[in-house]
């Protein structure tokens, strides 16, 4: 390759020192988890808002919310902290998505988002077992059993609504950073 080539070639990560510009590659960078989509649509709420704002998603045939919004309301109200929580969205079931509840916060917003549950009061664990911390947090709530296709924790209907209430809720509001 000749000097005269190589006094002209541009790389993705060089800056223009005259503008301050970036020259070719990505402008930001892009995550995993696709977090600023998901949250891109919720607005802090103002001062005539209730809150928390409650979204269900309506889910498809196999999945169910074995709790309702007003349950979710009522039971926020006994969590230390959840004065905080400005939305909650009972999502419908996303295939991306390996967890049962996410939070996420920024812009003065916080967010805790529930997944459904299988229309036979069952959630995959995975094709591994999982380990034995996990089958404690599960415990109380569901038993874990193996069938042929992977590990579940199966509940009873009146288990996966405690479930939800008094192990999902105060695990989202606990990740929420304390100020």
């Amino acid at each position: 390759m000749s000097t005269q080539n190589k006094a002209h070639k541009q790389t993705a990560w060089k800056k223009n020192r005259e503008f301050g510009d970036k020259m070719g590659g990505r402008l930001r960078l892009k995550l995993d988890d696709n977090i600023f989509a998901r949250l891109h649509s919720f607005h802090r709420p103002t001062e005539f808002d209730e809150i928390p704002i409650l979204i269900a998603d309506n889910t498809s045939r196999d999945y169910y919310f074995p709790v309702s919004p007003e349950e979710i309301k009522e039971e926020l109200s006994n969590i230390p902290h959840s004065d905080i929580v400005t939305h909650v969205w009972l999502r419908k079931y996303n295939k991306k998505e390996d967890n049962i509840v996410v939070s996420i916060w920024g812009s003065g917003v916080y967010l805790i988002t529930l997944y459904p549950l299988l229309k036979n009061h069952s959630l995959f664990l995975g094709k591994k077992k999982p380990l034995d911390k996990d089958i404690k947090w599960y415990g109380p709530y569901a038993q874990v059993i193996e069938r042929e296709d992977g590990w579940y924790a199966v509940f009873t209907e009146t288990s996966a609504k405690e479930f939800y209430l008094h192990r999902l809720l105060p695990c989202g509001v606990d990740r929420f950073p304390k100020y």
